[in-house]
């Protein structure tokens, strides 16, 4: 059988046919047959021999066009419109030519050329209303499509589906999705089979956070045209947003398309590093390597740990194409993650104007901005830009945990948090009922608000059954609630389609406390790290109690066997394993120990803790390691030395069992605290009632071991480690956020304005430093050098401002406080002599509390620090920042 090209070949040598017509039909078929360099030839050929036809030289100008030689086509088209003005084909070719070429505001110029050429053509309307949209003018883009459709002449239903679909996505561009929708949903009912109205309409149910919907628009689709690649990747793609990792392998598995770029980004999702670098290495093996390629290529990078090599991706990616938004806010997105601030800020003022205008890049900008804790900039800047924005999730979650991170109550949250009150309300009328109530369920995910979480996940759940990453929300609010079986069955079911979802997999790991099963729980965890589910930084500090939890070879084995099975998640196990062999020689691992290795884990102790948690006095969740690092430790001496180390792990144990209970009663309003009667407590509270500025410490941060009471403190800022959950101490209180840069300045602030502030000296202070730290504030505990900040010292010296100790103790049920006001620096003493003195005298106080009973609540923390400085493994005892 004769082919089209064969037909040409034998023609080749032949003198070429006269007729134009001839030539305009070969040049068309071969562009059409996708013979792009044929069909130019033949076209340029035969404009050479009939330079009068303005219709081979619009021909040549759609094949160079197709070709991807813009500026000459362009050109082209020129001529023939400085020929024939109103050439309509010409007319239509420069509006799409240029906006192939991203010249948009041309393009839309062109567009109103051709629309008066043309006005009672729809189409003429329509490319021009979709050029200007592109152009950033999606409002008048939207009015004349209104005046089309408003035409008393009728419109055959197929074009008054595309008008409605172009004015849907104008709604779109300026945040009106619930009006998008209801455009789109109208071209859908006036052409069901229109493709076109079918994908806008699963983007905008997607970006209306409704997954079941698209995935049920997706399918119907699929049931209309099986074989359409791009309705398999817009399933695909809906899947991966609802959190159903396991469905998008089903349909990319089903698919007979490659898909290269979904099963790479599939394999990261689900930590399948080995699997997606094989994957990128073969797709970079054919030669191709697409900016989204690349773009997963950094990722993967990041998560091999390889962030230099990434980092040099990501700037040769920004190099290909610097007008890209996406790239950009790529770039500055790594770079502040990476910690680079000032190459951020140097990477950010070099941007231009329209790239700065950009969603993406606005959004990072705000990022930015936090990080430099310009709160006001930040807020402004991303509520500005939610402001048209089709979807504001991001924008949501972002707001919340800023205001998180400076402490719900302070001044800077408070603003945050009415910003997005004010906007929340404002988009009431342009978005869905659904996507609100979503929206309002992550709001009360980041504010801790659990009651009205488990309300809004519910009735969320219920409409878009099929949304993963909902159920989780669920999941965690049942929890949270105490509904813990129902918290189990919903968590797994979140597992079952997503593996690595991490915050259902830690949610797991806690059940397995709630129900008393500790073991199943250690080998729930090692599974988890072995696979390469949990990320390292989320994972390192819990292992730490396996050992204790499992005395018995059992543990050992299995990490073993994953050490050992050559399968990728290696790296993992071997780590764990290492972290195990360090304590094979411990003989302290296999003598009886004179107390239960780890009360709290008994069931009838998990029992008696839950309880407390249902009556509202102690958030659910394991305990804290500190008696499994003194349990570790004790015996390693000799005579006294041995007895002060059973000591240190009964008084331990006693206050890991206790804190969780006992520390929140302190921000209740109804417990009355009793402060030990002392000169210094009278003076304090005289102080404080008198707004005299004054400095007050304790043994370490936490908002379950500080003291709290309305009448003595409400003239009082608290310097925080991290954000809290109690919503009573967040409205009563100011509180200073450590991560603040400018923390020491607000301290200054706080004391200067007549109130005062509850610090803590940071214990060891090496365990939260940065390299280059240096502080003046050294002394010794048991012989063992601590650094302690110092910014409490100098702070107190510069203005002139005393110092009180205060220890909250347990009495029975009830709170006692001691203060104690430390002494001053001497006349005419140094700052660096008065550091120093006063970190010896806090840290003798320090270990007063470490020596006396086992009634300080404070103690689990205290020491379990404590010991971790005096083994030197400073790694577990590092506190990392809280993710957002």
């Amino acid at each position: 059988m004769k082919t089209l090209m064969s037909d040409m070949s034998e023609t080749a040598g032949r003198e070429p046919d006269d007729d134009p017509a001839s030539v305009l039909s070969k040049g068309i078929a071969l562009r059409q047959g996708r013979h792009l360099a044929e069909s130019i030839r033949v076209l340029r050929d035969g404009a050479l021999r009939h330079p009068a036809s303005l219709a081979i030289r619009h021909e040549l100008a759609v094949s160079l066009h197709w070709n991807g030689e813009h500026a000459e086509s362009l050109a082209l088209t020129g001529e023939v419109l400085a020929a024939e003005p109103a050439h309509k084909p010409a007319l239509y070719a420069r509006v799409e030519i240029l906006t192939q070429m991203k010249a948009f505001a041309e393009a839309a110029a062109a567009g109103a050329v051709l629309a008066r050429a043309y006005p009672a053509e729809w189409q003429a309307q329509l490319r021009h209303a979709l050029a200007l949209r592109r152009a950033g003018k999606p409002q008048q883009a939207r009015e004349i499509i209104g005046r089309v459709l408003a035409r008393a002449d009728p419109l055959p239903p197929q074009a008054r589906a595309k008008l409605q679909v172009e004015a849907s996505r104008c709604l779109t561009d300026v945040g009106e999705t619930r009006a998008a929708l209801e455009a789109v949903r109208a071209a859908l009912e006036e052409a069901p089979d229109s493709r076109e109205a079918v994908f806008q309409a699963i983007g905008l149910e997607r970006l209306a956070l409704d997954h079941t919907a698209a995935l049920l628009l997706c399918e119907a689709a699929l049931v209309r045209w099986p074989d359409d690649e791009g309705l398999v990747r817009q399933k695909a793609v809906t899947l991966t947003q609802a959190g159903d990792m396991s469905g998008v392998e089903a349909v990319l598995s089903a698919s007979r398309h490659q898909h290269a770029d979904l099963w790479i980004g599939l394999d990261l999702d689900l930590r399948r590093f080995d699997r997606a670098r094989q994957r990128l290495d073969a797709q970079i093996a054919t030669g191709e390597l697409t900016p989204a390629l690349q773009r997963l290529e950094i990722r993967l990078l990041q998560g091999e740990g390889r962030h230099e090599e990434a980092h040099a991706r990501l700037l040769a990616y920004w190099d290909r194409d610097t007008a890209s938004p996406d790239g950009a806010a790529l770039v500055l997105n790594r770079l502040i993650a990476g910690e680079r601030v000032e190459e951020a800020k140097a990477f950010a003022g070099g941007l231009s104007d329209e790239l700065k205008r950009h969603t993406a890049v606005r959004r990072v900008l705000a990022h930015l901005q936090l990080t430099l804790s310009e709160v006001e900039a930040f807020a402004d800047l991303l509520i500005e830009d939610a402001r048209q924005a089709p979807s504001i999730l991001d924008h949501v979650t972002r707001l919340v945990s800023a205001a998180g991170r400076w402490g719900f109550g302070t001044a800077p949250s408070r603003a945050v948090m009415a910003g997005l009150k004010h906007l929340l309300a404002e988009a009431e009328s342009r978005l869905p009922e659904f996507t609100l109530d979503v929206l309002r369920a992550h709001v009360a995910m980041g504010t801790s608000a659990w009651a009205e979480l488990a309300e809004r996940a519910e009735r969320a759940c219920g409409q878009s059954p099929r949304d993963v990453l909902l159920l989780a929300l669920k999941g965690r609010a049942e929890f949270e609630t105490g509904r813990f079986d129902r918290a189990l069955a919903t968590t797994c079911a979140v597992l079952a389609r997503h593996p690595a979802h991490v915050a259902s997999l830690l949610l797991r790991h806690e059940l397995f406390f709630v129900f008393g099963d500790a073991e199943g729980g250690a080998a729930f965890l090692v599974e988890q790290v072995c696979s390469g589910a949990l990320p390292e930084e989320r994972w390192i500090w819990m292992v730490r109690y396996l050992r204790i939890l499992d005395p018995s070879p059992g543990l050992s084995r299995l990490i073993a066997a994953h050490a050992g099975d050559g399968e990728p998640k290696r790296s993992n196990a071997a780590r764990l394993a290492h972290y195990f062999r360090q304590y094979e020689d411990d003989p302290t691992g296999k003598a009886p120990s004179p107390y239960p290795r780890y009360r709290p884990l008994s069931g009838e102790d998990l029992h008696d803790l839950f309880a407390a948690a249902e009556q509202g006095q102690v958030e659910p969740g394991p305990p804290t390691a500190a008696g499994v690092v003194a349990w570790h430790l004790q015996g390693r001496g000799e005579g006294e030395a041995s007895a002060d180390g059973q000591a240190w792990l009964a008084r331990a144990q006693h206050a890991t069992y206790l804190h969780r209970v006992i520390g929140p009663r302190n921000v209740r309003p109804d417990i009355d605290l009793r402060f030990e009667w002392s000169e210094a407590a009278a003076e304090l509270e005289e102080r404080m009632r008198s707004r005299v500025p004054t400095l007050i410490v304790g043994t370490h941060l936490g908002p379950g071991n500080m003291v709290f009471r309305e009448s003595y403190f409400r003239n009082t800022a608290f310097l925080m480690s991290s954000v809290t959950r109690h919503e009573e101490l967040n409205n009563r209180y100011e509180i200073i956020r450590t991560t603040d840069r400018l923390a020491a300045a607000r301290i200054v602030k706080c004391l200067k304005g007549g109130m005062s502030v509850f610090s803590t000296p940071d214990f060891p202070a090496e365990t939260n430093a940065r390299p280059g730290f240096r502080s003046e504030a050294v002394g010794s505990l048991f012989g063992v050098s601590c650094t302690l900040l110092d910014t409490v010292p100098k702070v107190a010296q510069a203005l002139g401002v005393p110092i009180y100790w205060l220890q909250a103790l347990r009495s029975g049920t009830k709170v006692r406080v001691d203060v104690r006001r430390m002494a001053g620096p001497l006349p005419e003493e140094d700052t660096a002599t008065w550091s120093a003195r006063w970190a010896q005298d806090y840290l003798d106080l320090l270990a007063g509390v470490m020596t006396s009973g086992a009634d300080n609540q404070n103690f689990s923390s205290v020491m379990y620090r404590y010991l971790m400085l005096k083994r030197s493994d400073l790694r577990f005892a590092r506190r990392e920042p809280e993710a957002p």
